[in-house]
């Protein structure tokens, strides 16, 4: 039984199939739900519009989260879009690429 029927997932932060977001969004599509997208840049597109589409998303946007305009552009159309949406999915992360190097215990 599929626990998550009928329900409308929005998932921020879907950057590539790496991503936390992507093994959230396959959990919440083998349970069923409906889900939607958001990619922070412009160039991520061409990563995600496939992911999307192997788990049946029905809504792909880009959202600058650091815009408030964007932000509320997003929900507006997901609302128009979803009508309801059940479950919101924060997996956004940021950090600088010095950040990532040398020593994992390290990273801050």
């Amino acid at each position: 039984m599929s626990i998550l029927a009928g329900k409308k997932a929005l998932i921020f932060g879907l950057a590539n199939n790496r991503s936390i977001a992507w093994g959230i969004a396959q959990a919440l599509h083998e349970q069923g739900a409906e889900l939607g997208f958001s990619y922070a840049i412009p160039q991520l597109e061409k990563r995600v519009l496939p992911l999307a589409e192997q788990v049946g998303a029905t809504f792909v946007e880009k959202c600058d989260v650091t815009s408030d305009e964007e932000i509320a552009e997003v929900f507006a159309k997901a609302k128009a879009h979803f009508g309801t949406i059940d479950i919101l999915v924060h997996a956004i992360a940021f950090a600088q690429q010095s950040e990532l190097e040398g020593r994992f215990v390290d990273t801050s």
